[in-house]
Formats: C-alpha cells, structure tokens, sequence
C-alpha cells in the first residue's frame, strides 16, 4: 500500500498536542525529546481499513502505532463512523492516543498487554471519564487482557482511577515499567499482587471501592 501525506496546519490539533504532550511527560516520568508522536488524518473508513489491514467497526476513529498517532478527519465524522463531533471529546481522543505512544515508550515497547491496563490510564488521562456513566461494579475490565473491543472502555478508565486514588501513582508507574518482564497473564497477575498487595480478581477490586 502507498500513502501520500502532506503537513496540515490545524490550530486546535496543535494547542491540544503540545499540551497533552507536557502534562503526559509529567504523568510517565518520561521527557520524550526525540522522535516525538506525530498525528495523521484519514479522511475515509476505506483508509483505515487499509492502514488497519482489516474492516473496522465504525466507532473506531483513532488509534496508536507506537509514535504515530491516527485520526478520523473530525470533518469526515458523519459520513464515516457513528460519531458526532464534540469539541470537548476529539480534545481528550488526541490525548488518549498520545498516552498509549508513552504507555509503548515507558514499557520499551515491549508490551502493550494488559490492554485494560493500556486503555484505562488512556481514558483517565484523557479526562474521558466524564463523558462515561460510572459502572456499579467491575464485571467486564478483566477480561479484555489481550483483545480488545468497544466494552472495554466501560470500566477500565474507572478501575485506574480506583487504584489511583487509593494507591497513588508511584504503585502504577512501577507496574507500567516492570510489564518489559512479564510474559503471560499468570505473570502479570503475579506482579500486580507483588506491587498491590492483593490477587487482581473482581471480588478484591470491588470490595475496595
């Protein structure tokens, strides 16, 4: 497949970058200098499809590549997915998307797994939170270890921001940077325990909201 690409000048895409980009640093602990993320439009589904290399559902309108960052042409909203354009909401999907080029950068790209894991910090950094209805209990978020899908944003954001605030950040941080180890879930499970103090189940999780 060949692509043509050309430099797009975009006010609010910039603002949100740079900004996004000094308080994700902060975040991590990571000064990313060199060979920053940079941020592509694709104006159709059929394009997507391509640079996916599979059909896409039509809720998907950004994704990472390790310091590439792809985006549904906000224009293009109506016609190739089943979003409206928010204003507020394409603010928080670019920094979404940047979080899981540092989440790559803070494991040393050895892992993206666990995708919750992956997807929760995402939407807690992004501030996509406010925009979810917050769940009774945790009975889904577990099982999106490897594989994704729309349900995985139910939760996930909400279980970060549990541990977050009962746990802080340094426990969270060492659990991003110690994943270049890990090799399976059961190993996963077992650094999480290591690092929290508790088996990482929904009876645990649910007890401690």
């Amino acid at each position: 497949m060949i692509f043509t690409l050309k430099e797009k000048k975009d006010k609010l895409t910039e603002m949100v970058y740079k900004k996004s980009m000094i308080e994700l640093s902060k975040f991590y602990g990571l000064n990313w200098i060199k060979n920053r993320p940079s941020i592509i439009f694709v104006d159709t589904r059929k394009e997507i499809n391509k640079l996916k290399s599979r059909k896409t559902e039509k809720w998907v309108i950004g994704w990472s590549e390790r310091n590439k960052i792809f985006l549904l042409n906000p224009k293009k909203y109506k016609k190739e997915s089943n979003h409206k354009y928010f204003r507020k909401e394409f603010i928080a999907l670019i920094k979404h998307e940047l979080s899981h080029s540092f989440f790559s950068m803070k494991t040393r790209r050895a892992s993206y797994k666990p995708l919750w894991l992956n997807e929760g910090i995402a939407i807690f950094v992004s501030g996509q939170n406010k925009f979810k209805k917050k769940p009774e209990k945790f009975e889904r978020v577990l099982s999106f270890y490897e594989e994704g899908g729309e349900g995985i944003y139910k939760e996930s954001g909400f279980l970060i921001e549990l541990l977050l605030n009962k746990f802080g950040k340094a426990k969270l941080i060492k659990l991003i940077e110690d994943l270049e180890k890990i090799n399976s879930r059961k190993e996963f499970e077992k650094l999480f325990k290591r690092i929290y103090g508790f088996e990482l189940n929904y009876e645990k999780i649910n007890k401690i909201k």
